[in-house]
């Protein structure tokens, strides 16, 4: 196998594998984000912190548990800094 089909096994195949509300990691800006929503090919994608970005489903992979609990920490970390203690 090489390297290359290493990499894209883990990528969605269409985008209608992608669900909102999932956790995905985008190549293009090397951070895990939030599915807002499809359209066509192009997926919105959105951070605790209130950021969101449109991605080719193509450049998109599953979150990994670890990147997963990163955005829990993230949505945390917001909540606290919203009520002014941080």
């Amino acid at each position: 196998m090489t390297t290359t089909e290493t990499r894209s096994a883990g990528f969605f195949a269409s985008p209608d594998d992608i669900k909102a509300g999932s956790v995905v990691y985008d190549q293009d800006g090397s951070m895990v984000g939030m599915v807002r929503g499809v359209a066509q090919v192009t997926v919105t994608l959105e951070r605790p912190t209130g950021l969101v970005w449109s991605v080719p489903y193509s450049r998109l992979r599953p979150g990994a548990e670890r990147e997963t609990r990163q955005l829990q920490a993230l949505a945390k970390l917001q909540r606290v800094r919203r009520r002014g203690l941080a």
